[in-house]
């Protein structure tokens, strides 16, 4: 199952990341200057590296779920696979 999800998970994958994510990312600049500027560029990468794995356990397991809740939300919503072929009318008793 995991196979799955992951494969569903990069082939909807946007192809580009739109302009809100990198107004994010810029208004990390000052909080990372700082961190370079009293650590070192190796920690820092091995925090990112770090960091980064966080993140792409996270948004897995949150594809996960919104995939099983929409599939849950599909099978609620459709009708039965068979029909009820029993006539209620008194004529055919």
């Amino acid at each position: 199952m995991n196979d799955i999800l992951s494969h569903l998970e990069k082939i909807t994958y946007p192809e580009e990341l739109p302009s809100e994510y990198f107004e994010l990312l810029k208004k990390q600049d000052p909080y990372l200057k700082t961190i370079q500027e009293q650590l070192s560029l190796n920690f820092l990468d091995g925090f990112y590296d770090t960091q980064s794995e966080g993140i792409k356990w996270e948004r897995r397991e949150a594809f996960s779920r919104g995939f099983r809740l929409g599939a849950r939300l599909i099978l609620a919503l459709a009708e039965p696979s068979a029909p009820d072929t029993h006539h209620s009318s008194s004529a055919y008793q």
